[in-house]
């Protein structure tokens, strides 16, 4: 009697144990103008009960207002998503107020933070106010994704996506960056490509392997700032 006593008693334990144990979910962060469509698209490898959307409040405003953006993604996570493991996937803007969002806030339970074509370094033209930078929460995994099909621009190195360079999007501490992949892509292109999606399940640990594909071209750590001077960008046109 005793033993079926300790038996349940464990049972109800590890009962309870796994019910408490946070789930873990995928925030999908838009970047400014952002569509409904564009987010379904760049969401599609995630299953509905396992993400969730933020978008960026619309006008010129708050483009360039990017820590009243984060202070709104705060408040939506503190509300809605406070007591789950988060993993971020934010694109073009959205990345630079996640990253924002994520120094300000570091009590936040974050697995990972997958930038898609996000101006991390800024541009060629730097703004007349602190707006970039490169600092990351200490020991976050950082991956990066980044778009090649490239247009001359006087505010874009020469390796870009037509609004983001490569370089730009790479600036990531050592420390913090796993991975990253550059895509034959335009910048609103990225969202269709089924690279990026194959890409971002393997990140995600979702099921499917990358496939082999002649575009897409992974980098190492130490390659990861790519400038007009190097070779490697070169190649990826």
């Amino acid at each position: 009697k005793s033993f079926g006593i300790q038996l349940a008693a464990l049972l109800l334990v590890a009962q309870l144990s796994a019910t408490c144990q946070a789930r873990t979910v995928v925030v999908f962060v838009g970047g400014w103008g952002t569509t409904p469509a564009q987010m379904e698209s760049l969401s599609r490898s995630v299953p509905e009960g396992q993400k969730a959307r933020f978008f960026l409040p619309k006008g010129f405003f708050n483009l360039v207002r990017p820590w009243y953006c984060a202070e709104l993604l705060y408040e939506y996570i503190h509300k809605n998503l406070a007591d789950d493991d988060l993993i971020f996937v934010s694109f073009s803007l959205g990345g630079i107020v996640t990253q924002r969002m994520l120094n300000d806030h570091p009590e936040l339970s974050v697995k990972k933070l997958i930038l898609v074509a996000s101006p991390v370094g800024g541009y060629r033209v730097p703004p007349p106010y602190p707006f970039f930078s490169e600092d990351f929460p200490k020991g976050l995994p950082v991956y990066v994704i980044a778009g090649s099909k490239s247009e001359e621009s006087f505010h874009l190195r020469e390796v870009n996506d037509g609004s983001v360079d490569v370089q730009s999007a790479f600036t990531v501490p050592d420390d913090n960056l796993k991975d990253g992949a550059i895509f034959p892509a335009a910048h609103l292109e990225l969202h269709e490509l089924p690279q990026v999606q194959i890409q971002l399940s393997q990140w995600l640990g979702l099921s499917g392997e990358p496939q082999k594909d002649e575009g897409d071209k992974k980098i190492a750590k130490k390659e990861k700032r790519l400038g007009p001077e190097s070779p490697d960008s070169q190649a990826v046109n």
